[in-house]
């Protein structure tokens, strides 16, 4: 199981019957010890305080006393799958653009192997656009975020999932734990049939981490508080809060799409990135992976720019309103790190645009290069370098 966990995964299953590929979540109906991809798990408890400090992590999109909004589990990867689908897609157009001299042959000289090889090709690009266009739907032509809302007062829990449907889930039924999968370390949230084995519903929270347990505690506290807690500790939660993501509202700027996806990367151990001056830390491997991180970046542009805002249905907002004279509303009162980022001094902004634009000019480099690629493996010889055009360009050659 990979890091787009049971959100992302379940989206299509392979069924037994027709039609082989149904909606649902690859979880849902089996024993939780049978659940593939889960290592390990380390419960976690609802009625139990964790002396751990309060830490966000920056997921938080609307806060109020009445609920609270975070992210899903895969915002800050958001990018991942149009980038590399986009990047897959035309080196796959460019096979299929090759299978031309395939059928040139067979036309000219009959030959059984050769129709054999096409018709299995077909079949084998076939199954990969499906499951292209699976993938790249996932990010492409959806909502901007999708959110997980947890109403204090209803104790309900509105989970938007990958298959574009609002499961409403009841806090007082979900248990929690920390769930090793392949590559990380996130927070599952399940609840049982009446077996107390089977599951009938899985989400992840929108934090992970790969180092340690004890931030995945920080967060998960974070969360337990705000539904399990006294006035009190409501005010604690309240104050662990730097930053609030109004994703919910507006759409992300480029601009934008490049600081969250700066947080994935150089705050990669997930101290409490609520404070992101006192936990950056630059890798030199952050160099040598510079190309991936601006292929996510271009497809997180592209898939922002072609989705559209979320809304809960109206029976949902009419469970979620809001006192208009509610201390504890923070999109209305931002919390200090919104206002220092207002407030940032000219060259911070000067240094993202300049940011941008270099990640923007090495994914051209990127593109140029794998275009050479395809025309070196072309028949006939003498092709251009985009390479070497794109270098006369940037460097002003042309001048």
């Amino acid at each position: 199981m990979s890091g787009y966990v049971v959100d992302m995964e379940g989206r299509f299953r392979l069924t037994k019957k027709p039609p082989f590929l149904t909606p649902g979540y690859q979880a849902v109906g089996q024993k939780l010890d049978d659940v593939k991809g889960i290592r390990k798990r380390v419960p976690l408890e609802k009625d139990k305080i964790y002396e751990v400090p309060l830490q966000p992590q920056q997921t938080v999109v609307q806060f109020n006393s009445t609920y609270l909004e975070t992210t899903g589990r895969n915002e800050r990867r958001r990018g991942d799958a149009v980038g590399w689908g986009l990047a897959l897609g035309a080196l796959a157009l460019f096979i299929t653009s090759q299978s031309k001299f395939l059928f040139v042959n067979l036309i000219n000289d009959f030959n059984i192997l050769i129709l054999i090889l096409i018709i299995y090709s077909a079949v084998i690009m076939t199954m990969f656009y499906g499951l292209l266009v699976n993938v790249l739907s996932t990010e492409l032509f959806t909502t901007w975020h999708y959110p997980i809302r947890f109403n204090r007062k209803t104790r309900k829990v509105y989970v938007r999932q990958y298959n574009r449907k609002v499961e409403v889930y009841n806090w007082d039924d979900l248990s929690f734990f920390i769930a090793y999968i392949s590559e990380d370390r996130d927070i599952r949230a399940v609840t049982f049939d009446k077996d107390g084995e089977t599951v009938t519903g899985m989400f992840a929270l929108a934090f992970q981490n790969n180092v340690t347990d004890r931030s995945l505690i920080s967060y998960f506290e974070f969360i337990r508080r705000y539904m399990e807690g006294d006035d009190q500790q409501l005010k604690e939660v309240k104050e662990a809060i730097r930053y609030i993501y109004p994703i919910h509202k507006k759409r992300e700027t480029p601009l934008m799409s490049f600081k969250r996806l700066i947080l994935n990367v150089l705050y990669y151990s997930h101290e409490n990135i609520e404070y992101p001056e006192r936990t950056f830390r630059f890798h030199p491997v952050t160099l040598v992976i510079l190309p991936l991180l601006v292929l996510r970046y271009v497809g997180r542009v592209i898939s922002m720019l072609t989705s559209y805002r979320h809304r809960f249905s109206s029976d949902i907002q009419a469970e979620c309103q809001i006192d208009p004279n509610d201390p504890y509303d923070l999109n209305k009162h931002l919390p200090e790190g919104n206002l220092e980022q207002r407030n940032q001094p000219m060259w911070k902004t000067v240094v993202y645009s300049v940011g941008i634009a270099i990640a923007t000019i090495v994914m051209m480099f990127v593109g140029a290069f794998i275009i050479d690629l395809m025309g070196a493996a072309r028949p006939h010889g003498d092709y251009p370098s985009m390479v070497g055009k794109l270098w006369y360009v940037v460097s002003l050659g042309w001048l």
